[in-house]
């Protein structure tokens, strides 16, 4: 068996994956140097709210509009004006607390001030408003959130602002450079352009990544088994090429395996992973379940919005507590506190979202670490895990009724293998600078390995075809 024809086909079969991985990657840690100038997190809407005789009440809101129930509200801030923002009819209304009338485009509004907020820009510079409900090489799946108010602005860098009006969070910003960047780094590295079909795209890329993968083993073998005759070989007659692909090929090949390895198990969860975006809740709430004044509430909240746990309505009051917000859930009958219910009312979200029912443990997370990452954007968030198949653990945003993450061991063993041999977090405690580098000095390393030895290919075809001339010369 010729390992080396072995090592050259298969490095062949690999090589424009591997010039393209390895190029995104390297460019990839470039791209936080790209992002806007804006504020990443505020406490928007997050002011206590004064509530006087002459502030309408929801009842009475839905009165005068004519409402027979709606699907939630909350309040917000808009220009020091207070609005109630109700979701009636799968729309948002903005109604003023005082005079009951209706904002006009008050989702547009609301999006324009809050991307304000976060850019620092004045109104005047918004070029368009648009409703994003997709995602897009513009708006990556890393954001989470859907749906999104993009907003744009007239300024040279192109910046777009994308806002969630319901939770009054910027989930994503981007400008022409870091959108050309994103969109180069998913052609090469995701292979985006195979996205009208997604088992598609991830049987494709799994077969590349195990060529590349066996295309190194298959290199290092090689090397293991010559190692002796190249010792013997005189430098002067090793030409360039093939000593810069020896030496740096054997030096990066275990990073060129690690790199193969955990983007592989990385894709295998990928092929049944859920979309949490699609989960939300269904709630309705009649006139005779907000009848509960606000005033009678223990002073010094911040928000509230209904909830319904086990068919009962409770207010979810939002309440300073430090430098965060708590929360407390009383019953709209007699405005007696449930005490647990925030774990209560995840552990139903989850029931109702999953379909499961053997509640194993719920906790509080309200920092990211070990298997829920920054990635997963949303604090703080319940977890929810069930007894069965893979110890499903699921995280709940119960302000929002959000799914920040659905974790089972498979995924959970794939996220560790990926974060720590493809992103090397195992370096984060050297700062992210430090690991920045690094990939990109592997990513480099194994992009010029692939292009020396395509370089000595071309020059071995050109070698024996000059030869075979000859030979025709010859006879």
């Amino acid at each position: 068996m010729n390992w080396y024809k072995i090592h050259s086909k298969l490095s062949l079969i690999a090589l424009v994956p591997v010039l393209a991985w390895t190029l995104s990657g390297v460019m990839h840690p470039l791209m936080s140097n790209f992002k806007p100038n804006v504020k990443q997190r505020l406490a928007v809407n997050k002011e206590v709210k004064k509530w006087g005789e002459n502030t309408l009440s929801i009842d009475s809101v839905m009165t005068l509009h004519q409402w027979e129930s709606i699907q939630s509200f909350r309040l917000v801030g808009l220009d020091s004006t207070l609005y109630y923002q109700i979701k009636h009819s799968q729309s948002n209304y903005y109604v003023h607390t005082k005079t009951g009338q209706i904002l006009d485009n008050g989702d547009e509004k609301y999006a324009i001030y809050l991307a304000g907020l976060y850019s620092e820009e004045e109104n005047t510079k918004v070029s368009a408003v648009e409703k994003q409900e997709s995602f897009s090489n513009e708006y990556v799946k890393i954001a989470r959130i859907l749906p999104v108010f993009k907003v744009k602005y007239l300024r040279m860098d192109g910046l777009r602002v994308f806002v969630d009006v319901n939770t009054d969070q910027m989930t994503y910003a981007t400008n022409h450079l870091r959108s050309l960047f994103q969109q180069f780094f998913l052609w090469g590295h995701s292979w985006t352009f195979l996205n009208f079909n997604q088992t598609f795209r991830l049987l494709i890329l799994s077969l590349f990544v195990l060529v590349s993968f066996s295309a190194g083993l298959s290199g290092i073998f090689v090397y293991t088994k010559f190692r002796k005759t190249y010792k013997q070989q005189h430098s002067s007659k090793v030409d360039k090429q093939r000593k810069w692909h020896r030496t740096l090929g054997i030096a990066l090949s275990f990073t060129l395996l690690l790199f193969t390895l955990s983007a592989f198990v990385h894709m295998l969860p990928k092929y049944n992973a859920l979309d949490k975006t699609s989960f939300s809740t269904s709630n309705s709430f009649g006139k005779n379940d907000l009848r509960y004044p606000f005033s009678d509430l223990p002073k010094g909240w911040v928000n509230i919005q209904p909830v319904k746990i086990k068919e009962q309505t409770y207010y979810q009051v939002f309440y300073k507590k430090g430098k965060g917000i708590s929360k407390r859930y009383f019953d709209v009958t007699r405005g007696v506190e449930l005490r647990g219910a925030d774990s209560i009312y995840a552990v139903q979200l989850a029931m109702n979202y999953g379909g499961l029912s053997e509640v194993k443990q719920t906790k509080r997370i309200h920092k990211f670490e070990n298997e829920y990452g920054f990635i997963n954007k949303l604090l703080p968030v319940q977890k929810v895990q069930f007894a069965g198949h893979g110890h499903p653990r699921w995280y709940i945003d119960t302000t929002t009724s959000y799914v920040g993450a659905i974790i089972e061991d498979q995924s959970a063993l794939s996220g560790f293998v990926f974060a720590y041999f493809h992103k090397y977090h195992m370096f984060d405690f050297m700062g992210k600078g430090f690991r920045d580098t690094l990939i990109s000095v592997f990513a480099l390393g194994n992009f010029l390995v692939s292009l020396l030895g395509f370089m000595m290919y071309i020059k071995n075809v050109k070698k024996k075809s000059k030869n075979r001339k000859k030979q025709q010369l010859v006879t």
